[in-house]
C-alpha cells in the first residue's frame, strides 16, 4: 500500500482536522488523528536563503553553495527523544508478546487523547485570542504559546508511541494511518526528531514508496545517523516531490564530509557537557521556547555581542522575516526586511571552525555581489555580520568556512521547525504570510565577566 494512499486525509486537510474521532467507535475502525494544531502555517514556500541585507541593493542572502545542506542535529533536550531503534534485517524483527503489544497499544491510545485534550485547549485559547477587546497583551501572547507548544509536544509524543506500536503490530490500522499522516507532517515543516525511525518502521511493515526512503535518509542525515542516510538516499528516484528530491541530491552530495564533521563536533560537544558552562539564551517565541547555548570558546566576541543585546531587549518582539524551508529560519531585524543592525558590526570570528549542522545559530552577513560573477571572490562582505542570525534547518555544506557559527539549539527545535515560512521578497499575488517572532529573549546563563564586545561602526 502506498503511503500516499494512507496518507491521503492529510494531504487534502493539511489544517487541523478531526482524525482522532474513528478511534472512539469499535474495534477495526481506521483510527484517526487530528492534524496538529500546532502546525497549521501555510505550505512552504521556495525562498532564497538569506544573510544580512544592507538598505539598498543587497539581497538577504547567506551564500552558500549551491548544494550546500545536510543535517546532522544532536537530538535536543526532552522533547525530542527519539523512537525506539529499529532493526534494519528483515530476519531482526523484533517479535513482541501480546502483553507487550497491549502495553503500547496502551500508551499509543493514551497519547493520542492527551493529544486531541491539548488541541481542545489550544483551540479555546485561539478563541479567546481572537476574541478578546483592546490590544493583545503580552501575557496573551505567551499563553498561545505555550498552548501551542503542549500541543506539538503531545502531537510528538503520540507519533513516537505510534511509531513503537507499529514496529511490533504491523497490521495496526489506527497507528499505521496515523504515522502516515505524521511523516508526511514532519518532513514537510523540517521536523526530524522521531522521523527516520518512523519512516524505517513503515518499510518495515511492508509499505512500499520510496518516497518513505528519501524521508529517512534526509531525517537521519538530519539527527547524525550517516549510514542509515546512505543506505536510503542512494535510492533517490530522478522524479517525484521536487522540493524532497532537491534536498535529498544535496544531502547526499556532502554525506561523507558532513560525517567527518560531525565526528569532530561530537568530541567538542561532549567537553563543552563536561565543563557545563557555556552562555544559555532563552528565546520565547509565538510557536514556543526555544532554549540556545552559545560557542564562547570559539566566538567570544560574537557571543558577547549577542548577550548585550539580549539584555538591553534588542530581540524583543523581532520577527523571523525569513524562513526557508529546509533550509533556515532568519532574525535579528527589527523592521523585517532584511536591512536592519544593531547599528554596528563585528570582525569575522571562528569561521569554519565550527560546523553548520540542524539547529546552529549562525551569524548573517550581506552577501557579495561579485561572488555570481566571479567565483574566486568571498560570498559574503568580510566583517558585516551585526544583529541578524539564521537558526539552520538542516546543516550547510562543510566546506563552506565563511560563516561564524555562534552556538545551536539545545532544546525546542520543533518551535523553529514549524514557523511559518515567510520570506522578505513577496511574488506577485501571493498570500500574505505574516511571520512568527521572538517575542522575548533572556539571558538564563553566562560566565562571570560582563560581555561588553568590540565593534565596527557600520
Amino acid at each position: 500500500m502506498s503511503l500516499r494512499i494512507l496518507a491521503a486525509p492529510l494531504l487534502l486537510a493539511i489544517c487541523l482536522t478531526n482524525l482522532a474521532a474513528a478511534q472512539e467507535s469499535d474495534g477495526d475502525q481506521t483510527a484517526a488523528a487530528e492534524t496538529p494544531a500546532a502546525a497549521e502555517q501555510p505550505p512552504a514556500e521556495d525562498a532564497k536563503p538569506a544573510a544580512e541585507e544592507n538598505p539598498a541593493e543587497e539581497k538577504p542572502a547567506a551564500e552558500k553553495p549551491a548544494e550546500e545542506k545536510p543535517a546532522a542535529e544532536e537530538k535536543p533536550a526532552a522533547e525530542e527523544k527519539p523512537a525506539a531503534e529499529k532493526p534494519a534485517a528483515e530476519d531482526e524483527k523484533t517479535v513482541a508478546s501480546p502483553e507487550e503489544v497491549k502495553k503500547l497499544q496502551a500508551v499509543f491510545d493514551q497519547r493520542v487523547k492527551e493529544w486531541r485534550k491539548a488541541t481542545q485547549e489550544f483551540w479555546a485559547e485561539v478563541n479567546e485570542f481572537h476574541t478578546a477587546g483592546g490590544d493583545v497583551k503580552f501575557s496573551e501572547q505567551i499563553r498561545w504559546a505555550e498552548r501551542e507548544s503542549a500541543t506539538r509536544d503531545a502531537m510528538q509524543a503520540a507519533f513516537l508511541a505510534a511509531s513503537d506500536l507499529v514496529f511490533v503490530d504491523h497490521e495496526n490500522r489506527d497507528a499505521r494511518t496515523f504515522m502516515a499522516q505524521s511523516i508526511l507532517y514532519h518532513a514537510q515543516n523540517d521536523w526530524y526528531e522521531g522521523l527516520k525511525d518512523a519512516a524505517l518502521a513503515m518499510l518495515e511493515v511492508g509499505i512500499k514508496d520510496v518516497q518513505l526512503n528519501v524521508i529517512a535518509g534526509v531525517a537521519a542525515a538530519a539527527t547524525g545517523d550517516f549510514e542509515v542516510a546512505k543506505e536510503n538516499l542512494k535510492l533517490t528516484p530522478a522524479e517525484g516531490d521536487e522540493g524532497l528530491l532537491k534536498v535529498a541530491r544535496r544531502m547526499n552530495f556532502m554525506l561523507d564530509p558532513l560525517q567527518e564533521a560531525w565526528e569532530k563536533e561530537q568530541k567538542i560537544r561532549q567537553a563543552e557537557a563536561e565543563a557545563d558552562d557555556l552562555p544559555r539564551v532563552l528565546l520565547k517565541t509565538t510557536r514556543g521556547d526555544v532554549l540556545v547555548e552559545l560557542f564562547e570558546n570559539e566566538a567570544p566576541n560574537t557571543v558577547a555581542s549577542f548577550i548585550s543585546l539580549v539584555e538591553d531587549g534588542f530581540y524583543s518582539n523581532v520577527p523571523f522575516y525569513q524562513v526557508v524551508e529546509h533550509e533556515f529560519a532568519q532574525t535579528g531585524d527589527r523592521d523585517g526586511d532584511g536591512s536592519g543592525t544593531a547599528d554596528y558590526r563585528v570582525r569575522d570570528e571562528a569561521t569554519g571552525e565550527r560546523g553548520i549542522f540542524r539547529g546552529s545559530l549562525v551569524l548573517a552577513k550581506i552577501p557579495n555581489p561579485n561572488a555570481a560573477h566571479n567565483p574566486d571572490v568571498p560570498g559574503t562582505i568580510p566583517d558585516t555580520g551585526s544583529s541578524q542570525f539564521l537558526i539552520t534547518l538542516l546543516p550547510f555544506n562543510p566546506d563552506y568556512k565563511e560563516l561564524c557559527c555562534f552556538g545551536r539549539v539545545i532544546s525546542g527545535m520543533g518551535a523553529i521547525s514549524t514557523l511559518n515560512r515567510a520570506k522578505v521578497e513577496k511574488e506577485k499575488d501571493a498570500p500574505v504570510v505574516l511571520p512568527d517572532s521572538i517575542i522575548e529573549a533572556e539571558v538564563v546563563r553566562k560566565r562571570d565577566h560582563e560581555y561588553k564586545p568590540e565593534t565596527l561602526p557600520y
